[in-house]
């Protein structure tokens, strides 16, 4: 199927808000995901670069942020920019976070051992106690 008989089948393109994410795209037939930069998203669709190896009409899976894969359909590929339409609407924002990572449990404070401070045990190992 070509470029333009892909677009026609499809429906109007939502707004899309300038972003600049990291997003791991695997094809359907396997493979290593390969990693690419969105810079265009929307709830449906988004434009991603480093696409030379996608091919408009190709089904693939996207990750980005902290959304499951969702899958997608290649609709053109230009210049190593490529526009990509969503299966399934997602949610921008959900894309735009990070994953949450636990804090650091903090570490349990270390004695340190200065010896004895107070009264007449301090001066128990002097050289100079008479």
């Amino acid at each position: 199927m070509d470029e333009a008989a892909i677009r026609e089948t499809l429906p109007p393109r939502q707004p899309r808000q300038q972003v600049m994410l990291s997003a791991e795209i695997c094809g359907f037939g396997g493979g290593a995901p390969t990693k690419h930069r969105i810079k265009d998203l929307s709830v449906s669709g988004a434009r991603i670069d480093r696409a030379e190896g996608l091919r408009p009409g190709a089904t693939v899976l996207v990750s980005v942020g902290v959304l499951k894969a969702v899958g997608a359909t290649v609709i053109w590929v230009k210049d190593g920019v490529a526009g990509l339409r969503f299966a399934e609407t997602i949610d921008p924002d959900a894309a735009r976070s990070k994953a949450m990572i636990a804090p650091p449990k903090p570490r349990p404070p270390v004695a340190i051992d200065r010896g004895a401070t107070a009264g007449w045990i301090q001066d128990l190992h002097s050289p100079y106690r008479r």
